[in-house]
């Protein structure tokens, strides 16, 4: 905890330093800031809702859009304290964590592609400022006015990757003139401590102030059945953040914020599940105990460490108002996956684990980025409502992922490691609201959008392949035992060895990690590397024996073969320009019913992939931008009746989502002696989309102190065309292409088609005091995991022996590669066969569900105090919030928290 505590003493530092300088200049009369919308907390009245989704602060009524809006106090009071746990209170929105990308579909817009290579389609923001790696966004869940979630594309006021739409988090911000406070404790079930506190102080009539902190230690749900003891299994986090925030504001025209965060986990890694092995012959994920795992070989380790800096900064000119935005980010991530053989199934237990097996999975991911924003907007009392500006990103990268193969027989990792990778982003914008009567208003906005990214470095598989005496097959090498560590950066030379250079290749991986205690891999190569030893050092143990065993060490104590090969060059560019625009109307029929349409578009941007070798030819191919065109008509409603106030909201929507990228297999040709040169995972636009729906919401009081908020959203998802290669069932054999599978008609993943949620308040006088208590229900029907919607699986019948057979069979293989074919639809051969996807342990479909979570608070007639007490996922429904399909080996499932409670204790100042 040190380092936490002199984290904070320095930012408290700068904030007061900065305090005292701006202190010392002249200060005209305090009076109200100018674009403050998404900075300080609403002083709305009871029943209005405030939103930023349009970059100036609205009443939701007033908005023409459909957003939620939910505040600080009441994510609290439902126990939501993870960005994940969102998902339970906004219909149509799914969010997952892999391997700490946090991952955000709305209304079934959305990518799992979130490495260096891509991009998220959903924009989130701290206080209106652009993240570009959603990484760490649980770290930023703590003293908060409120979050925001916009559904739809928001490309012309939000520029890049927000195609489904927006998630901005505002904290609470500094209050001129205040001195207030608060302090928290907090203790539940998973072993969960946490504390939060935050302060205000105002520095004179001009400036304040605000500084806040929060941890959490959180144990697990998952439990480790194996043998190893010692291995402690994933979803042990350690949770510490700091926030403080300066407001400098000398008089009515002039606003300046200056915020600096830091966030820090630490853990077990992020919680898997691999089911594949556990579902053959028509299982399902119900008859598995999902979260007892075999964890084996190292330990699963976190280490994400994150910190920005945001200056917003604003002068009312007269006529107009100049504001910039300026930030920079830094992410700093490292990763070992919790090396597992899955869950406890019929025929394979504790005891079948080979626990000496430290193959896994290393990620590091080094982020920093600059934002930058000059804009101009109408002032406040304009009649038209206007703003035009110019944007420019900056992101610098360092990736590397790193894949061991313990005990490993030719094949032996997987290396991606990139010193450089860049993108840039150029942006110019505008748009306007204009009233053509005191009912009708008109809007339009464009956008257009320059940008570019390139990367270089090394990747690719490797292999080493040791013969015995006599010219036997072979000894093994051990790779990744403790106190092994891969070396991503700092390296002398990340040049690619030319193919076939031996030496070359061994003397790379001298460079590429720290072995560990018992590693083999550098003492077997090292004579390779110097020349002294031209096959390698022969090292016979018993872990270096195959199972089959019987290998002998030659008597020149080298291999009789030595075969080894390294990751190859990578180096991609892409470079592409595209435009959004809005148009549509808003018209009121009083002051309190609003109709409204519009035609919106959004882009996700493009980019390329890894670097592939087919038939001699290095390319690495591109992907364009996806494009999403939303046309929507809604109304909003407000009836103010003698029994209280009942907001109506409808909306319906139509989107066409064009360009859809999905990963796709892509066959690197034929090796030596007719064998597979392997294949890459690539990423293409393959589908067309479209999404259409309604989405209905209500809020009224009740009786008796209670208050009642219904949201219902249906939304029909489906892939109009498009084909890929279908990994579940691929052919690695020969590298003869494999034929594609239409998947037109299937539903998109991780959306539901009925969503429903319901928060019902009440409050009351009670024991001298105020007491409150919340119900939050949510309604998911059923939804696809990934865009095969549990098709049936068709691959290739094993080849024949006969010898004329085999030339029918190896023609009809040709002659498909890279056609499409209709899983559905009878075979054509038979030389294909089907399989039923969940007989084929290809589960994909999760259940329809309802959740429930309960909280409850008391606070006396002062507030100086306040008792909390919630309980999540109150009837402990397991849920699949996403999964990874790939081989016959992969099937990993994202589960939701188990039933969770916990008491807080508030003091307030």
């Amino acid at each position: 905890m040190v380092r936490y505590r002199n984290a904070l003493l320095l930012g408290c530092a700068t904030v007061a330093l900065t305090a005292t300088m701006a202190a010392a200049q002249a200060q005209p009369q305090v009076a109200q800031p100018v674009q403050a919308a998404a900075e300080q907390e609403a002083t709305t009245q009871v029943g209005d809702i405030v939103v930023t989704a349009e970059r100036r602060q609205q009443n939701l009524q007033d908005y023409a859009g459909v957003a939620q809006s939910i505040t600080g106090e009441t994510l609290r009071a439902v126990g939501i304290d993870q960005i994940e746990d969102l998902q339970s209170a906004v219909p149509g929105l799914s969010i997952s964590n892999q391997e700490g990308n946090v991952q955000i579909y709305i209304r079934g817009v959305g990518t799992a592609n979130n490495t260096e290579l891509g991009d998220p389609s959903a924009a989130t923001h701290l206080n209106g400022v652009y993240l570009p790696r959603p990484r760490g966004l649980g770290g930023m869940f703590f003293d908060l006015a409120r979050v925001e979630i916009a559904k739809g594309p928001q490309g012309t006021l939000r520029g890049r990757n927000a195609v489904a739409g927006t998630l901005n988090i505002i904290p609470n911000m500094p209050r001129l003139g205040s001195r207030e406070g608060f302090v928290q404790g907090e203790v539940g079930t998973l072993d969960t401590t946490g504390f939060e506190a935050a302060v205000n102080l105002p520095i004179g009539d001009t400036q304040a102030v605000r500084l806040a902190v929060y941890g959490m230690d959180k144990g697990t749900a998952y439990e480790n059945v194996g043998n190893d003891s010692s291995l402690k299994p994933t979803g042990i986090q350690e949770l510490f953040s700091a926030r403080a925030t300066y407001l400098y504001e000398p008089n009515d025209r002039f606003r300046v914020t200056l915020m600096g965060d830091y966030a820090s986990e630490r853990g077990t890694g992020y919680p898997a599940t691999n089911i594949r092995n556990g579902l053959v012959n028509g299982g399902t994920p119900d008859q598995l105990e999902l979260r007892e795992v075999l964890f084996r070989g190292p330990q699963g380790l976190v280490e994400n460490d994150n910190w920005g800096l945001a200056l917003n900064a604003s002068y009312d000119l007269g006529a107009v108002v100049l504001e910039y935005i300026a930030s920079r980010r830094s992410v700093d991530y490292y990763q070992v996956n919790a090396a597992n053989e899955g869950v406890v199934r019929p025929g394979y237990g504790a005891a079948d684990v080979d626990y000496d097996n430290f193959g896994t999975q290393y990620w590091l991911t080094l982020s920093k980025s600059d934002i930058h924003e000059l804009r101009l907007s109408s002032s406040p009392d304009s009649r038209a409502v206007w703003s035009t500006g110019l944007f420019y990103f900056k992101e610098d990268q360092e990736v590397g992922f790193l894949s061991v193969v313990d005990k490993g027989l030719f094949y032996s990792g997987t290396e991606f490691t990139f010193p450089e990778v860049k993108s840039e982003s150029f942006a110019a914008y505008f748009d306007v609201t204009y009233p053509v009567t005191d009912q009708l208003r008109v809007k339009g906005g464009f956008r257009y959008t320059d940008e570019s990214k390139s990367r270089r470095g090394v990747g690719g598989n490797w292999s080493l392949g040791l013969g015995s005496e006599g010219f036997g097959c072979c000894f093994t090498t051990r790779l990744g035992t403790e106190g092994f560590r891969p070396i991503f950066r700092g390296r002398a030379s990340y040049e690619a060895p030319a193919p076939g250079d031996k030496a070359a290749a061994a003397q790379y991986f001298l460079g590429a990690f720290r072995p560990g205690a018992r590693d083999t891999f550098l003492e077997q190569i090292a004579g390779v590397a110097d020349g002294s030893r031209p096959n390698g050092t022969c090292v016979d143990r018993p872990d270096t024996q195959p199972d089959y065993g019987g290998q002998v060490c030659p008597a020149n104590g080298q291999h009789s073969f030595f075969e080894i090969s390294a990751p190859g060059e990578q180096v991609g560019s892409y470079e592409d320009s595209f435009s959004d625009y809005r148009v549509g109307f808003e018209y009121d029929f009083t002051s309190d019913n609003l109709f409204y349409g519009a035609i919106s578009t959004g882009h996700k941007s493009g980019g390329f992939n890894d670097t592939i070798t087919i038939n001699g030819v290095q390319t690495a191919p591109t992907f364009a931008p996806e494009a999403v065109t939303l046309y929507e008509l809604g109304t909003k409603n407000t009836f103010r009746l003698d029994t209280g106030r009942i907001d109506v909201n409808a909306n319906v929507f139509y989107y066409d989502y064009s360009d859809q990228v999905f990963q796709t297999l892509v066959s690197l040709g034929v090796g030596p002696g007719g064998s597979s040169a392997g294949f890459s995972q690539q990423n293409i636009n393959v589908a067309q989309s479209t999404i259409k729906g309604f989405e209905l919401e209500t809020r009224f009081d009740l009786p008796w102190g209670m208050r009642l908020d219904l949201i219902g959203a249906y939304i029909d998802a489906k892939a109009d065309s498009g084909a890929l290669t279908d990994t579940r069932g691929t052919d690695y054999g020969d590298g003869t292409p494999n034929f594609n599978i239409d998947i037109a008609g299937n539903d998109l993943p991780n959306v539901s088609k009925v969503n429903l949620n319901a928060h019902l308040q009440k409050t009351t006088e009670l024991m001298g005091g105020r007491a409150d208590f919340h119900l939050l229900a949510n309604y998911r029907s059923s939804y696809q995991l990934n865009i095969y919607n549990e098709l049936p699986v068709i691959q290739f019948v094993d080849r024949p022996t006969d010898p004329a057979a085999q030339a029918a069979y190896d023609a009809f293989k040709a002659s498909v590669a890279g056609t499409t074919i209709n899983p559905t639809a009878p075979l054509a051969s038979p030389f294909l066969r089907s399989t039923d996807a969940r007989d084929g342990g290809f589960w994909a479909r999760q259940g329809g569900y309802v959740t429930v979570n309960l909280g409850a608070g008391w606070e006396p007639a002062s507030g100086r105090y306040r008792v909390e007490a919630y309980v999540n996922n109150l009837f402990d429904k397991t849920v699949v919030e996403k999964q990874l399909v790939s081989d016959e080996v992969v099937n990993v499932l994202f589960l939701n928290q188990p039933r969770t409670m916990g008491v807080r204790l508030r003091a307030n100042f």
